[in-house]
């Protein structure tokens, strides 16, 4: 049959209605995937994460903390190796604000060197924080390291306020200056105990340790008294504790901070006296739990510092700090 006007008009009236659903509804679609889009995209942040030197097994540790923490949230993570070079870290910085990330982390490194690098990411408002370089203009959240006094003051009651120290340090390193600063100011008051002062390098902690220690074991032949080696951290205590077990030297206490797997080991086996264990763990996880609320609150944020918590493990409680927090 024909079609009338009628049935002309009611099917105009049928395909607009039509297209006016499909319109509607994929601005339906486009309405509500918009805002979750918006969203998702502020909370996937990117951190950048300066690293100190991929040979420190601690810091490895805290890095790797961070770097869990952060893509657990779903953030991405751009990890750069400075190599212990303080002027590459002030690169990577720069590096990183180029890369326009969300925020950015500093190991070990000393805040108040980074000045260039701080500076450029205080120009493009990306908040700079810490693990272990302490606070500085420009740095918006820090962890202090250091923990010197507990173990110098360990080492002293061991040896009796008496006897023969090397003390192996690294101060670009702002833990390992804070410890040689607390074992230079409470040494000062007891003459009785003579300290020999070594820097060691980074790369390359142990085997300088290893060298540092042999040549003071030359020069401290006699075996009377009591010795005593102070080391930076566990990485170059090693070296040093080679260096004993290579001149068959015995009785030599040795002191040192982080409890690495291998030094726990070294702990175990009485070849270490003591090492500081430092939740560097939790701490990182504080640092990047707290880049949304440094980011949030802008220029109002008022800089922090937090101390991660601490156990000194000796053989005496080596079994316990093990079954309660692993053997690294």
């Amino acid at each position: 049959m024909p079609n009338t006007p009628s049935d002309a008009r009611s099917r105009r009236q049928r395909l607009v209605l039509g297209v006016s659903i499909v319109v509607l509804s994929a601005m339906a679609l486009v309405g509500c995937s918009s805002p979750a889009a918006s969203s998702t995209s502020s909370k996937a942040l990117s951190v950048g994460i300066v690293t100190f030197s991929t040979s420190d097994v601690d810091t490895n540790k805290m890095v790797t903390a961070m770097t869990t923490e952060a893509k657990a949230k779903g953030w991405s993570v751009q990890n750069l190796n400075a190599n212990g070079d303080q002027q590459q870290a002030v690169t990577d910085i720069k590096q990183l604000v180029t890369k326009n990330v969300s925020a950015i982390i500093v190991t070990v490194f000393d805040s108040t060197a980074l000045a260039a690098g701080l500076a450029a990411a205080k120009a493009a408002n990306i908040p700079v924080l810490s693990a272990g370089g302490g606070a500085a203009p420009g740095i918006a959240f820090s962890t202090d390291d250091g923990a010197g006094q507990p173990v110098v003051d360990l080492m002293l009651k061991n040896l009796n306020n008496s006897g023969t120290v090397l003390n192996l340090t690294y101060h670009p390193g702002v833990p390992c200056r804070q410890r040689a600063d607390s074992f230079a100011s409470i040494v000062k008051k007891y003459p009785k105990v003579k300290v020999t002062n070594h820097e060691i390098t980074i790369p390359g902690a142990a085997e300088t340790s290893q060298a540092a220690t042999s040549a003071w074991l030359a020069a401290n032949t006699h075996t009377t008294g009591n010795f005593a080696i102070f080391n930076c951290y566990d990485d170059n205590a090693l070296g040093a504790v080679a260096a004993l077990q290579q001149n068959g030297r015995t009785g030599v206490q040795v002191y040192s901070y982080n409890a690495t797997p291998s030094a726990l080991q070294a702990v175990r086996a009485g070849t270490m006296t003591a090492t500081l264990w430092l939740d560097l763990a939790s701490a990182g996880k504080i640092l990047v739990d707290s880049i949304p609320k440094i980011r949030s609150a802008g220029t109002s944020w008022k800089a922090q510092s937090v101390i991660p918590k601490y156990i000194i493990v000796t053989k005496s409680n080596i079994d316990s700090f093990i079954a309660a927090h692993g053997a690294g």
